[in-house]
């Protein structure tokens, strides 16, 4: 926006470098101004046929959906815009009316732009949508515009929010029907609202600390059950604040919101805290009777099942450390990769995990149908694969792409045979198979690839919330 008010500033006027230095550091300043004004507000200068004058940059409050009436670039002859043309004769403020179109007036109130050596050469205008204007609004505007700050450090004006104007002792100059609302609110010791105005507000230690500091600042006041968002702007001159500005928000039910929020999600983190640790009871039980048994089938059908038991453990361990029902997917194949070697003990292949640099954020109910699936195939590929194997490699990697969330285990252990296929599934396999294409609507896939035995998963992004 700054370049394009320069470009327009060189191509249709003759203002000088530093009068055209000076305009593009408004128009941050120049939408908060429409914002507190409630009017349009429009910057022009004699274009450099001096009988025309050139919009050079406009404006409407935030929460206005209507048309902007004067646009950037337009041109009018000087009689057209007298209003404007008298400000720049008298370097004063001049307040009267204009005619949009036939049979319809607005309210029209200008204040004069000086360059350094005092000299009016532009004027920026703030228009009505009617013939009334409230002056200390339009005034307290212009004021704005006399210090512009960066876009950052302006607020955004909301409907809904409660607009106070400030003098240099904290008088209360004007109040919107919103802040007059929450005067009581703030200043406990005040009258009725329906006298506001002239009353001093004291009991607010943010307006104190923004007059010394000469800064916009913020803070929030929990006021008895009210919690208020307060902003403030200070206006100076010459050093000193002259005027105040405070934007005023009800933010009580958006926070009392959010500490629900807070509660819920320490709620559930500890619901998945205690199914995560019942999940580790029911692993060590059956780790105790696989101790027992004397059948080596039973032991093993045992192993299977915890490791099956914690690798949903796994999951609720991740949702337990993190916000939200979603879960970092590369963070919990992380998890189910360790867990996989912790139980081993001694090994002598080399587990390589090839991980995504962006994380994968899954619905945490996909991501338990997934690490089971997951880890089934991980346990298969050790056992089948590389287990008794020196030299063995287990290769874990997952990427993303146009058709869905890929997870690849592969080893270089025995190949499968030629006439290896679905219907040579083991009860691990046959679970994978299940969850991936009925839970995930994905595909499963299980092949040789060149010295590698690969199991590939792929599920459709859609279906993994």
């Amino acid at each position: 926006m700054t370049e394009q008010l320069y470009s327009l500033i060189r191509e249709y006027t003759n203002l000088t470098e530093v009068q055209a230095r000076i305009l593009t550091y408004l128009p941050a300043a120049l939408n908060f101004a429409a914002d507190i004004s409630r009017n349009q507000v429009y910057i022009c200068a004699k274009g450099k046929n001096k009988d025309m004058m050139v919009i050079l940059s406009a404006s409407k409050p935030s929460f206005d959906t209507g048309k902007t009436h004067l646009m950037e670039g337009d041109t009018f002859l000087s009689e057209e815009v007298a209003i404007a043309t008298s400000v720049l004769r008298s370097g004063e403020k001049v307040v009267g009316r204009k005619e949009l179109e036939i049979g319809r007036i607005v309210g029209v109130t200008a204040y004069p732009i000086l360059d350094n050596a005092g000299v009016p050469f532009a004027v920026v205008g703030f228009m009505a949508n009617h013939l009334e204007q409230q002056q200390i609004l339009t005034d307290t505007a212009y004021q704005i515009l006399q210090l512009p700050l960066s876009q950052e450090e302006y607020r955004q004006v909301r409907p809904q929010d409660g607009i106070l104007i400030l003098d240099a002792v904290g008088r209360i100059l004007y109040a919107n029907d919103t802040a007059s609302g929450l005067y009581l609110v703030m200043d406990r010791d005040g009258s009725n609202k329906e006298s506001v105005a002239g009353k001093i507000l004291s009991r607010l230690p943010l307006i104190q600390k923004v007059r010394e500091a000469g800064r916009p600042d913020c803070q929030e006041e929990r006021i008895g059950d009210v919690t208020l968002f307060i902003w403030a702007f200070p206006l100076l001159k010459d050093g000193r604040v002259i005027r105040t500005i405070l934007i005023v928000s009800d933010v009580t039910v958006v926070r009392e919101k959010e500490r629900q929020i807070l509660v819920k999600e320490s709620v559930i983190k500890e619901i998945h805290h205690r199914v995560k640790n019942s999940l580790n009871t029911v692993a060590g039980l059956l780790r105790m009777q696989m101790r027992r048994s004397e059948d080596e089938d039973t032991k093993q059908a045992l192993k299977k099942a915890v490791d099956r038991i914690l690798s949903i453990s796994q999951v609720h361990d991740v949702l337990a450390h993190q916000s939200g029902e979603d879960i970092d997917w590369n963070v919990l194949l992380n998890k189910l990769c360790d867990l996989s070697v912790k139980s081993l003990g001694n090994r002598s292949w080399e587990l390589l995990r090839e991980e995504l640099r962006t994380s994968i954020i899954l619905n945490s109910e996909k991501a338990v149908h997934l690490s089971i699936a997951v880890n089934e195939l991980i346990q298969n590929a050790i056992r089948h694969g590389v287990s008794n194997q020196v030299g063995g490699i287990l290769v874990v990697k997952d990427w993303m792409d146009t058709d869905g969330l890929h997870i690849v285990i592969k080893n270089n252990g025995k190949q499968l045979p030629d006439n290896f296929n679905s219907h040579s599934y083991g009860l691990g396999l046959q679970i994978v198979k299940t969850l991936v294409e009925l839970e995930l609507r994905g595909e499963f896939l299980f092949r040789n690839e060149e010295e590698m035995v690969v199991a590939e998963i792929i599920c459709p992004i859609g279906e993994m919330g």
